[in-house]
């Protein structure tokens, strides 16, 4: 799940000055445009450029199976444009984005709080000692400091428009509904169907294995009440740990190798005694399918790996054949059975449990993110962009210092 602030922290060394920026720049071309009014500072497109340059290099290397030395960007073309304007194009729309979201800010009458002005402060430094090509380029910390708040406007922008009760958000019941439809409640053991050497076992151990994971589902829907369920699992995933063990040992006998055993704790993660009694429970998404998404991305996606084609149909039976409250027995791929309950889910929507203000921003994120990168694009679109032809040329993409340096 998206949270928008952490992205949008991570991402500040994404963005660079707006206006005061201290680029060492010429006259005329401190400003590198104005959106509807508002100033971009000539350090803002500079490392947008850099940033900009950087996604190309990704782009080539993946069609070309290694990184390209800055020549060979040069000369390339990215999405039937030559190199340089692609880079300018990229630069140019990120400032015109970052002067909307201050502009929509500046709308919802937004003030940061002093937290998170101080956290702001911090991830520029971090940011900017990160990387040379800012300083090397002429772009001050100051600025980082600017763009790294941005990043704390646009949660308050989204939390403002989509958040629960908001004019473009849901209620909190259609989150909960959100959530139920989407997500679901998941305990498992997994029950390997090779031997501790990690050879495929004979007919007859495969058969005693398969037998134990019916026995296990059996012992679990037995129970009555749905977290008794959920707590026989744990039971019969202890007892299966104990039979590995046994394995492992007998095996370790039968070789007069005793300083080769291994323990229980060395064959599988030890069971921790804790109060939570949802401790190993995982909470699994619902596959989104191309349609849903409503992407406009028409990049072709790579065929799946077979490790994602089973992690795939998990989802698909959890979600779709999986029964509410009832164990069953899952063959996840050639070398592992799953013994897997699906729980309701909202049971564990309370204050005390999921239903927190930040896992709430979480699902919010998750249902509305791309909605809202829509807006925030559909907002900047509107807005009338004023270039400085004299900052362009002085600070066109392959006039800047833009390899890292070693």
């Amino acid at each position: 799940m998206k949270t928008i602030k952490r992205i949008a922290a991570a991402a500040a060394a994404v963005c660079l000055a707006a206006t005061g920026c201290s680029a060492t720049v010429g006259n005329g071309t401190q400003k590198a445009m104005s959106v509807d009014g508002y100033d971009i500072g000539a350090g803002m497109l500079v490392y947008y450029t850099i940033q900009a340059y950087d996604n190309a290099v990704n782009m080539l290397s993946d069609q070309n199976e290694g990184t390209p030395e800055l020549k060979d960007v040069k000369n390339s073309k990215i999405d039937e444009k030559d190199a340089t304007d692609w880079i300018q194009d990229k630069a140019t729309d990120e400032c015109i984005t970052f002067a909307a979201v201050e502009k929509m800010y500046e709308e919802i009458g937004g003030e940061l709080s002093q937290e998170n002005k101080d956290e702001a402060k911090q991830i520029a430094e971090y940011y900017y000692n990160m990387d040379s090509r800012a300083e090397d380029n002429g772009v001050s910390l100051e600025t980082f400091n600017k763009i790294a708040e941005a990043s704390y406007k646009q949660e308050d922008l989204f939390k403002h428009y989509f958040g629960i009760g908001g004019e473009k958000g849901c209620t909190d019941d259609e989150l909960k509904d959100y959530f139920d439809e989407n997500y679901a409640r998941v305990k498992y053991i997994t029950i390997s169907l090779t031997d501790e050497n990690g050879e495929k076992m004979s007919d007859d151990e495969l058969r005693e294995i398969r037998k134990m994971a019916d026995e296990y589902a059996r012992k679990i829907n037995k129970k009555s009440d749905d977290m008794d369920k959920m707590w026989e699992l744990d039971d019969c995933s202890k007892d299966y740990q104990e039979y590995v063990a046994s394995r492992v040992t007998t095996t370790a006998s039968e070789e007069e190798s005793p300083e080769t055993t291994t323990t229980a704790a060395e064959t599988e993660p030890a069971e921790t005694t804790t109060t939570d009694p949802h401790a190993n429970e995982r909470i699994f998404q619902k596959q989104t399918t191309a349609a849903e998404s409503d992407s406009s991305d028409t990049e072709t996606t790579a065929e799946p790996t077979e490790s994602e084609k089973n992690y795939n149909n998990f989802l698909d039976f959890i979600f779709n054949d999986l029964e509410l409250n009832k164990a069953e027995v899952y063959e996840y791929d050639k070398e592992n059975l799953y013994v897997v309950i699906r729980g309701d889910l909202r049971e564990r929507m309370t204050e005390d449990d999921l239903w927190t203000d930040d896992y709430k921003l979480n699902l919010l994120q998750a249902r509305y993110y791309n909605d809202y990168t829509d807006f925030v694009k559909e907002y900047a679109a509107s807005l009338p962009v004023e270039k400085n032809s004299a900052a362009y040329r002085r600070y066109a993409p392959f006039k800047l210092q833009l390899e890292k340096k070693s």
